[in-house]
Protein backbone atom coordinates (compact mmCIF):
# COMPACT_ATOMS: atom_id res chain seq x y z
CA UNK A 1 0.00 0.00 0.00
CA UNK A 2 1.07 3.57 -0.72
CA UNK A 3 -0.14 6.40 1.50
CA UNK A 4 -0.07 9.42 -0.76
CA UNK A 5 -0.19 13.21 -0.34
CA UNK A 6 -0.25 13.21 3.46
CA UNK A 7 1.50 15.69 5.73
CA UNK A 8 3.86 13.38 7.60
CA UNK A 9 4.98 13.98 11.17
CA UNK A 10 8.57 12.69 11.04
CA UNK A 11 10.78 12.54 14.10
CA UNK A 12 13.39 15.32 14.31
CA UNK A 13 11.60 17.47 11.72
CA UNK A 14 10.34 20.88 12.85
CA UNK A 15 7.27 20.84 10.61
CA UNK A 16 5.02 18.42 8.76
CA UNK A 17 6.36 17.35 5.37
CA UNK A 18 4.27 16.38 2.37
CA UNK A 19 5.50 12.88 1.58
CA UNK A 20 4.32 9.52 0.27
CA UNK A 21 5.24 6.29 2.02
CA UNK A 22 4.94 2.64 1.16
CA UNK A 23 3.86 -0.10 3.53
CA UNK A 24 5.54 -3.40 2.70
CA UNK A 25 3.95 -6.84 2.93
CA UNK A 26 5.60 -7.29 6.35
CA UNK A 27 3.67 -4.33 7.74
CA UNK A 28 6.71 -2.08 7.94
CA UNK A 29 7.40 1.27 6.32
CA UNK A 30 9.38 0.30 3.21
CA UNK A 31 9.99 3.71 1.64
CA UNK A 32 9.37 7.42 2.21
CA UNK A 33 9.65 9.82 -0.72
CA UNK A 34 8.25 13.02 -2.16
CA UNK A 35 6.46 10.93 -4.78
CA UNK A 36 6.00 7.17 -5.14
CA UNK A 37 4.55 5.34 -8.12
CA UNK A 38 2.25 2.43 -7.28
CA UNK A 39 3.19 -1.02 -8.43
CA UNK A 40 0.61 -3.04 -10.41
CA UNK A 41 -2.30 -3.89 -8.12
CA UNK A 42 -0.93 -1.89 -5.20
CA UNK A 43 -3.51 -0.09 -3.04
CA UNK A 44 -3.24 3.69 -2.88
CA UNK A 45 -4.61 5.57 0.12
CA UNK A 46 -5.04 9.29 -0.56
CA UNK A 47 -4.32 11.30 2.61
CA UNK A 48 -4.60 14.72 0.95
CA UNK A 49 -5.43 17.41 3.51
CA UNK A 50 -4.67 15.11 6.43
CA UNK A 51 -1.84 14.92 8.93
CA UNK A 52 -0.22 11.51 9.30
CA UNK A 53 0.90 10.93 12.89
CA UNK A 54 2.84 8.01 14.35
CA UNK A 55 0.53 5.76 16.34
CA UNK A 56 0.52 6.77 19.98
CA UNK A 57 1.92 4.42 22.62
CA UNK A 58 0.01 4.23 25.90
CA UNK A 59 2.35 2.62 28.43
CA UNK A 60 -0.02 2.70 31.39
CA UNK A 61 -3.32 0.87 31.05
CA UNK A 62 -5.33 -1.36 33.38
CA UNK A 63 -7.31 -3.68 31.11
CA UNK A 64 -8.20 -5.94 34.09
CA UNK A 65 -8.06 -9.28 32.28
CA UNK A 66 -8.20 -11.90 33.64
CA UNK A 67 -9.91 -11.23 36.93
CA UNK A 68 -11.80 -7.92 36.93
CA UNK A 69 -13.45 -7.98 33.53
CA UNK A 70 -16.65 -6.42 34.82
CA UNK A 71 -14.58 -3.21 34.68
CA UNK A 72 -12.62 -3.71 31.46
CA UNK A 73 -11.15 -6.35 29.19
CA UNK A 74 -8.58 -6.46 26.43
CA UNK A 75 -11.04 -6.43 23.54
CA UNK A 76 -12.88 -3.33 24.75
CA UNK A 77 -9.72 -1.66 26.07
CA UNK A 78 -7.67 -2.08 22.90
CA UNK A 79 -10.67 -1.07 20.78
CA UNK A 80 -10.96 2.18 22.72
CA UNK A 81 -7.20 2.65 22.42
CA UNK A 82 -7.42 2.35 18.63
CA UNK A 83 -10.22 4.90 18.54
CA UNK A 84 -7.89 7.33 20.30
CA UNK A 85 -5.01 6.82 17.87
CA UNK A 86 -3.13 4.38 20.12
CA UNK A 87 -1.40 1.52 18.30
CA UNK A 88 0.42 -0.10 21.24
CA UNK A 89 -0.29 -0.33 24.97
CA UNK A 90 1.56 -1.62 28.01
CA UNK A 91 -0.72 -3.28 30.55
CA UNK A 92 -0.18 -3.05 34.29
CA UNK A 93 0.34 -6.22 36.37
CA UNK A 94 -1.65 -5.27 39.46
CA UNK A 95 -5.26 -5.39 38.22
CA UNK A 96 -5.27 -9.00 37.03
CA UNK A 97 -6.02 -12.18 38.92
CA UNK A 98 -3.55 -13.53 39.56
CA UNK A 99 -1.38 -10.40 39.38
CA UNK A 100 1.59 -10.69 37.04
CA UNK A 101 4.23 -11.24 39.70
CA UNK A 102 5.27 -14.73 38.61
CA UNK A 103 6.11 -16.47 35.37
CA UNK A 104 3.05 -18.69 35.62
CA UNK A 105 0.75 -15.66 36.02
CA UNK A 106 2.25 -13.99 32.96
CA UNK A 107 1.77 -17.08 30.82
CA UNK A 108 -1.81 -17.39 32.04
CA UNK A 109 -2.55 -13.74 31.19
CA UNK A 110 -0.95 -13.99 27.76
CA UNK A 111 -3.01 -17.06 26.89
CA UNK A 112 -6.19 -15.13 27.66
CA UNK A 113 -5.54 -11.69 26.18
CA UNK A 114 -3.74 -12.84 23.03
CA UNK A 115 -7.13 -13.89 21.69
CA UNK A 116 -8.66 -10.44 22.25
CA UNK A 117 -6.27 -7.56 21.53
CA UNK A 118 -6.73 -5.49 18.35
CA UNK A 119 -3.64 -3.29 18.86
CA UNK A 120 -0.14 -4.38 19.84
CA UNK A 121 0.61 -4.79 23.53
CA UNK A 122 3.31 -5.43 26.10
CA UNK A 123 3.26 -6.23 29.81
CA UNK A 124 4.85 -4.87 32.94
CA UNK A 125 5.79 -7.40 35.56
CA UNK A 126 4.94 -6.63 39.15
CA UNK A 127 6.74 -6.71 42.47
CA UNK A 128 4.36 -6.50 45.43
CA UNK A 129 5.01 -6.86 49.12
CA UNK A 130 4.12 -10.55 48.78
CA UNK A 131 6.71 -11.11 46.04
CA UNK A 132 9.42 -9.18 47.83
CA UNK A 133 8.92 -11.28 50.94
CA UNK A 134 9.08 -14.55 49.03
CA UNK A 135 11.75 -14.46 46.34
CA UNK A 136 12.25 -11.10 44.68
CA UNK A 137 15.30 -12.02 42.58
CA UNK A 138 13.86 -15.32 41.36
CA UNK A 139 10.55 -13.88 40.18
CA UNK A 140 12.04 -10.78 38.54
CA UNK A 141 14.62 -12.83 36.64
CA UNK A 142 11.94 -15.23 35.40
CA UNK A 143 9.70 -12.40 34.19
CA UNK A 144 12.36 -10.10 32.70
CA UNK A 145 12.56 -11.64 29.17
CA UNK A 146 8.86 -11.03 28.56
CA UNK A 147 8.18 -7.71 30.30
CA UNK A 148 9.31 -4.14 29.62
CA UNK A 149 9.54 -3.03 33.24
CA UNK A 150 8.36 -3.77 36.79
CA UNK A 151 5.60 -1.94 38.70
CA UNK A 152 5.67 -1.28 42.45
CA UNK A 153 3.67 0.77 44.99
CA UNK A 154 4.59 2.80 48.06
CA UNK A 155 0.89 2.76 48.99
CA UNK A 156 -1.72 0.26 47.82
CA UNK A 157 -5.34 -0.52 48.58
CA UNK A 158 -5.17 -3.89 46.79
CA UNK A 159 -5.04 -7.01 48.91
CA UNK A 160 -3.70 -8.98 45.95
CA UNK A 161 -0.90 -6.49 45.20
CA UNK A 162 0.47 -4.92 48.36
CA UNK A 163 2.93 -2.08 48.82
CA UNK A 164 6.66 -2.59 49.13
CA UNK A 165 8.76 -1.18 51.96
CA UNK A 166 11.59 1.26 51.39
CA UNK A 167 14.06 -1.53 52.06
CA UNK A 168 12.29 -3.70 49.46
CA UNK A 169 12.33 -0.86 46.96
CA UNK A 170 16.06 -0.28 47.15
CA UNK A 171 16.66 -3.95 46.42
CA UNK A 172 14.07 -3.92 43.61
CA UNK A 173 15.76 -1.02 41.83
CA UNK A 174 19.16 -2.69 42.07
CA UNK A 175 17.73 -5.90 40.64
CA UNK A 176 15.94 -4.00 37.87
CA UNK A 177 19.18 -2.27 36.90
CA UNK A 178 20.98 -5.60 36.77
CA UNK A 179 18.25 -7.02 34.52
CA UNK A 180 18.08 -3.89 32.37
CA UNK A 181 14.44 -3.11 33.13
CA UNK A 182 12.94 0.13 34.49
CA UNK A 183 11.24 0.10 37.89
CA UNK A 184 7.91 1.92 37.89
CA UNK A 185 6.59 3.39 41.12
CA UNK A 186 3.22 4.66 42.31
CA UNK A 187 4.73 7.42 44.43
CA UNK A 188 2.53 8.58 47.29
CA UNK A 189 3.95 8.39 50.80
CA UNK A 190 2.08 6.00 53.09
CA UNK A 191 2.62 8.00 56.28
CA UNK A 192 1.56 11.28 54.67
CA UNK A 193 -1.63 9.81 53.24
CA UNK A 194 -2.78 7.71 56.20
CA UNK A 195 -2.09 10.41 58.79
CA UNK A 196 -3.80 13.14 56.75
CA UNK A 197 -6.82 10.96 55.97
CA UNK A 198 -7.27 10.01 59.63
CA UNK A 199 -7.05 13.65 60.69
CA UNK A 200 -9.46 14.89 58.00
CA UNK A 201 -12.03 12.16 58.65
CA UNK A 202 -11.94 12.90 62.38
CA UNK A 203 -12.35 16.63 61.79
CA UNK A 204 -15.35 16.03 59.52
CA UNK A 205 -17.03 13.87 62.14
CA UNK A 206 -20.51 12.74 61.14
CA UNK A 207 -20.79 15.33 58.37
CA UNK A 208 -20.58 14.13 54.77
CA UNK A 209 -17.01 14.15 53.45
CA UNK A 210 -16.01 16.75 50.89
CA UNK A 211 -13.72 16.42 47.90
CA UNK A 212 -11.29 18.77 49.59
CA UNK A 213 -10.83 16.02 52.19
CA UNK A 214 -9.81 13.49 49.54
CA UNK A 215 -7.42 15.92 47.87
CA UNK A 216 -6.02 16.94 51.25
CA UNK A 217 -5.39 13.33 52.22
CA UNK A 218 -3.42 12.70 49.03
CA UNK A 219 -1.63 16.02 48.87
CA UNK A 220 1.26 17.46 46.89
CA UNK A 221 3.48 16.67 49.88
CA UNK A 222 2.53 12.98 49.68
CA UNK A 223 3.82 12.83 46.10
CA UNK A 224 6.92 14.93 46.70
CA UNK A 225 8.01 12.99 49.79
CA UNK A 226 7.55 9.69 47.97
CA UNK A 227 9.49 10.92 44.93
CA UNK A 228 12.35 12.12 47.14
CA UNK A 229 12.44 8.79 48.99
CA UNK A 230 12.46 6.85 45.73
CA UNK A 231 15.28 8.94 44.28
CA UNK A 232 17.34 8.44 47.44
CA UNK A 233 16.72 4.68 47.47
CA UNK A 234 17.64 4.45 43.78
CA UNK A 235 20.90 6.33 44.22
CA UNK A 236 23.45 5.02 41.75
CA UNK A 237 20.69 3.54 39.59
CA UNK A 238 18.47 6.60 39.16
CA UNK A 239 18.18 6.10 35.41
CA UNK A 240 16.18 2.92 36.05
CA UNK A 241 13.58 4.71 38.20
CA UNK A 242 10.33 5.84 36.58
CA UNK A 243 7.48 7.40 38.56
CA UNK A 244 4.02 7.00 37.09
CA UNK A 245 1.06 9.45 36.89
CA UNK A 246 2.72 12.47 38.47
CA UNK A 247 0.26 15.25 39.33
CA UNK A 248 2.61 17.50 41.34
CA UNK A 249 5.15 19.71 39.59
CA UNK A 250 7.61 19.66 42.51
CA UNK A 251 7.79 15.87 42.33
CA UNK A 252 8.50 15.96 38.59
CA UNK A 253 11.21 18.58 39.06
CA UNK A 254 12.84 16.57 41.85
CA UNK A 255 12.88 13.40 39.75
CA UNK A 256 14.31 15.13 36.69
CA UNK A 257 17.07 16.68 38.80
CA UNK A 258 17.91 13.24 40.20
CA UNK A 259 18.20 11.66 36.74
CA UNK A 260 15.01 9.61 36.95
CA UNK A 261 12.03 9.85 34.60
CA UNK A 262 8.32 10.35 35.10
CA UNK A 263 5.03 10.59 33.26
CA UNK A 264 1.85 12.58 33.70
CA UNK A 265 -1.70 12.07 32.41
CA UNK A 266 -4.18 14.16 30.46
CA UNK A 267 -6.43 14.65 33.49
CA UNK A 268 -3.62 16.32 35.44
CA UNK A 269 -3.12 18.71 32.52
CA UNK A 270 -6.83 19.42 32.05
CA UNK A 271 -8.30 19.71 35.57
CA UNK A 272 -7.65 20.97 39.06
CA UNK A 273 -9.01 20.05 42.48
CA UNK A 274 -11.69 22.72 42.07
CA UNK A 275 -13.27 20.61 39.32
CA UNK A 276 -14.28 17.90 41.80
CA UNK A 277 -17.25 19.97 42.90
CA UNK A 278 -18.54 19.90 39.32
CA UNK A 279 -17.39 16.46 38.18
CA UNK A 280 -17.42 14.35 41.34
CA UNK A 281 -16.19 10.77 41.14
CA UNK A 282 -15.83 10.87 37.37
CA UNK A 283 -12.54 12.66 38.12
CA UNK A 284 -11.41 10.48 41.03
CA UNK A 285 -7.98 8.93 40.59
CA UNK A 286 -5.02 8.25 42.86
CA UNK A 287 -3.14 10.52 43.02
CA UNK A 288 -5.92 13.08 42.56
CA UNK A 289 -5.62 16.22 40.46
CA UNK A 290 -4.11 19.00 42.51
CA UNK A 291 -4.51 22.68 43.32
CA UNK A 292 -5.10 25.29 40.60
CA UNK A 293 -1.80 26.22 38.98
CA UNK A 294 -0.33 22.73 39.04
CA UNK A 295 -1.64 21.89 35.56
CA UNK A 296 0.08 24.92 34.01
CA UNK A 297 3.36 23.96 35.64
CA UNK A 298 2.98 20.38 34.42
CA UNK A 299 2.41 21.64 30.86
CA UNK A 300 5.65 23.65 31.12
CA UNK A 301 7.59 20.66 32.44
CA UNK A 302 6.16 18.44 29.72
CA UNK A 303 7.06 20.93 27.01
CA UNK A 304 10.56 21.37 28.40
CA UNK A 305 11.28 17.65 28.78
CA UNK A 306 11.37 17.27 32.57
CA UNK A 307 8.28 15.07 32.20
CA UNK A 308 9.13 12.38 29.68
CA UNK A 309 5.74 11.45 28.26
CA UNK A 310 1.99 11.22 28.83
CA UNK A 311 -0.08 8.12 29.55
CA UNK A 312 -3.74 7.44 30.25
CA UNK A 313 -3.73 5.39 33.49
CA UNK A 314 -6.86 3.88 31.93
CA UNK A 315 -8.84 2.24 34.76
CA UNK A 316 -12.62 2.43 34.34
CA UNK A 317 -15.32 1.00 36.55
CA UNK A 318 -19.09 0.56 36.31
CA UNK A 319 -21.60 3.01 37.77
CA UNK A 320 -22.18 1.02 40.97
CA UNK A 321 -18.45 1.16 41.82
CA UNK A 322 -17.80 4.73 40.65
CA UNK A 323 -20.72 6.23 42.56
CA UNK A 324 -21.20 4.39 45.85
CA UNK A 325 -22.62 7.36 47.73
CA UNK A 326 -19.37 7.90 49.64
CA UNK A 327 -16.42 9.58 47.96
CA UNK A 328 -13.97 7.60 50.11
CA UNK A 329 -15.25 4.29 48.68
CA UNK A 330 -15.95 5.44 45.09
CA UNK A 331 -13.63 3.62 42.68
CA UNK A 332 -10.57 5.65 41.75
CA UNK A 333 -9.90 5.38 38.04
CA UNK A 334 -11.11 6.73 34.71
CA UNK A 335 -11.27 5.52 31.10
CA UNK A 336 -8.50 7.45 29.36
CA UNK A 337 -6.80 5.38 26.66
CA UNK A 338 -9.11 6.74 23.95
CA UNK A 339 -9.06 10.39 25.01
CA UNK A 340 -5.53 11.32 26.07
CA UNK A 341 -3.92 11.49 22.62
CA UNK A 342 -6.82 13.45 21.03
CA UNK A 343 -6.60 15.83 24.02
CA UNK A 344 -2.86 16.34 23.50
CA UNK A 345 -3.33 16.78 19.74
CA UNK A 346 -5.92 19.50 20.39
CA UNK A 347 -4.57 21.29 23.45
CA UNK A 348 -0.88 20.51 22.99
CA UNK A 349 -0.03 20.48 19.27
CA UNK A 350 -2.86 22.46 17.69
CA UNK A 351 -3.15 24.66 20.78
CA UNK A 352 0.53 25.62 20.60
CA UNK A 353 1.62 24.27 23.98
CA UNK A 354 3.82 21.60 22.37
CA UNK A 355 6.07 21.82 19.33
CA UNK A 356 5.61 19.11 16.73
CA UNK A 357 8.81 17.42 17.87
CA UNK A 358 7.80 17.45 21.50
CA UNK A 359 4.29 16.18 20.68
CA UNK A 360 5.82 13.19 18.88
CA UNK A 361 8.07 12.45 21.85
CA UNK A 362 5.40 12.64 24.55
CA UNK A 363 2.88 10.54 22.61
CA UNK A 364 5.12 7.87 21.10
CA UNK A 365 8.88 8.29 20.80
CA UNK A 366 9.92 8.66 24.43
CA UNK A 367 7.83 5.72 25.67
CA UNK A 368 9.19 3.50 22.89
CA UNK A 369 12.73 4.38 23.98
CA UNK A 370 12.03 3.92 27.68
CA UNK A 371 10.51 0.48 27.28
CA UNK A 372 12.82 -1.08 24.72
CA UNK A 373 10.45 -0.91 21.73
CA UNK A 374 12.12 1.77 19.62
CA UNK A 375 13.61 -0.62 17.05
CA UNK A 376 10.13 -1.01 15.57
CA UNK A 377 7.84 1.44 17.37
CA UNK A 378 7.60 5.12 18.22
CA UNK A 379 8.02 6.96 14.92
CA UNK A 380 7.30 6.89 11.20
CA UNK A 381 10.55 5.69 9.68
CA UNK A 382 11.78 3.18 7.12
CA UNK A 383 12.06 -0.26 8.70
CA UNK A 384 9.66 0.48 11.53
CA UNK A 385 6.12 -0.84 11.88
CA UNK A 386 3.60 1.14 9.84
CA UNK A 387 1.66 2.31 12.89
CA UNK A 388 -0.04 5.57 11.97
CA UNK A 389 -3.09 7.77 12.43
CA UNK A 390 -4.84 9.90 9.84
CA UNK A 391 -5.81 13.16 11.54
CA UNK A 392 -7.94 16.01 10.26
CA UNK A 393 -6.65 19.20 11.94
CA UNK A 394 -9.76 21.08 10.80
CA UNK A 395 -12.16 18.58 12.34
CA UNK A 396 -13.75 18.52 15.77
CA UNK A 397 -13.94 15.80 18.41
CA UNK A 398 -16.63 15.83 21.07
CA UNK A 399 -16.01 13.39 23.92
CA UNK A 400 -19.13 11.47 24.91
CA UNK A 401 -19.08 8.58 27.33
CA UNK A 402 -21.80 6.70 25.45
CA UNK A 403 -19.57 6.48 22.36
CA UNK A 404 -16.50 5.13 24.16
CA UNK A 405 -15.59 1.61 23.05
CA UNK A 406 -14.33 0.86 26.56
CA UNK A 407 -16.59 -0.89 29.03
CA UNK A 408 -16.21 2.26 31.10
CA UNK A 409 -18.53 5.10 30.05
CA UNK A 410 -17.99 7.56 32.91
CA UNK A 411 -15.46 10.17 31.81
CA UNK A 412 -14.44 13.48 33.36
CA UNK A 413 -13.99 14.77 29.79
CA UNK A 414 -17.73 14.39 29.04
CA UNK A 415 -18.88 17.01 26.53
CA UNK A 416 -15.42 18.46 25.91
CA UNK A 417 -14.97 19.82 22.35
CA UNK A 418 -11.48 19.26 21.00
CA UNK A 419 -9.86 20.66 17.89
CA UNK A 420 -8.90 18.02 15.33
CA UNK A 421 -10.26 14.57 14.68
CA UNK A 422 -8.65 11.16 14.31
CA UNK A 423 -10.17 9.50 11.25
CA UNK A 424 -8.35 6.18 11.04
CA UNK A 425 -5.81 4.13 12.97
CA UNK A 426 -3.49 1.60 11.32
CA UNK A 427 -1.37 -1.01 13.11
CA UNK A 428 1.43 -2.54 11.03
CA UNK A 429 -0.33 -1.24 7.91
CA UNK A 430 -3.65 -2.83 8.92
CA UNK A 431 -6.75 -0.66 9.35
CA UNK A 432 -8.02 -1.10 12.90
CA UNK A 433 -10.27 1.91 13.51
CA UNK A 434 -12.37 3.72 10.88
CA UNK A 435 -14.30 6.83 11.94
CA UNK A 436 -16.42 6.67 8.76
CA UNK A 437 -17.96 3.48 10.05
CA UNK A 438 -18.80 5.17 13.34
CA UNK A 439 -20.45 8.00 11.42
CA UNK A 440 -22.66 5.41 9.72
CA UNK A 441 -23.54 3.89 13.12
CA UNK A 442 -21.50 0.81 12.31
CA UNK A 443 -18.95 -0.72 14.64
CA UNK A 444 -15.73 1.18 13.83
CA UNK A 445 -13.22 -1.59 14.64
CA UNK A 446 -12.08 -3.35 11.47
CA UNK A 447 -9.52 -5.76 12.93
CA UNK A 448 -10.25 -9.19 14.32
CA UNK A 449 -9.82 -9.93 18.03
CA UNK A 450 -6.38 -11.40 18.55
CA UNK A 451 -4.78 -9.49 15.68
CA UNK A 452 -2.67 -7.46 18.11
CA UNK A 453 0.93 -8.63 18.56
CA UNK A 454 2.66 -9.30 21.88
CA UNK A 455 5.76 -7.11 22.23
CA UNK A 456 8.86 -7.84 24.27
CA UNK A 457 11.80 -5.64 25.20
CA UNK A 458 14.01 -5.19 22.14
CA UNK A 459 11.15 -6.04 19.77
CA UNK A 460 12.59 -6.54 16.32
Amino acid sequence: MIVRNGLLALRHERDFLRRDFRVGPDGRVAEISERLAPEPGEEVLDARGLEVLPGAIDPHVHFDEPGFTHREDFLHGTSEAAKGGVTAVVDMPCTSLPPVTTRAALENKLAVVSKAAVVDYAFFGGVSGHTAEESLAEHMEALAPDVVGFKTYFISGMRTFTRVTHDDFGRIVRRGAALGRPILLHAEDLDCVTAAETRLRKARGTDAPRWSDYVGARSEDAETVAAASAAALARGNEEWLHVVHVGTAEAAELLAAAGATCETCAHYLAFSAEDFERLGSSLKTAPPVKAPGQSERLWDLLSGGAISFVTSDHAPAPEEEKNTGNLWTDYGGIPGTGTWAPYLYSEGLLGGRLSLGRYLEVTSGAAAERYGLSERKGSLAVGKDADFVLADPGGTTVIEGRTLLSKGKITAFEGLRLSGRFLATYVRGRLVYDADRADRDEHPICAAPGSGRFLRWGYR
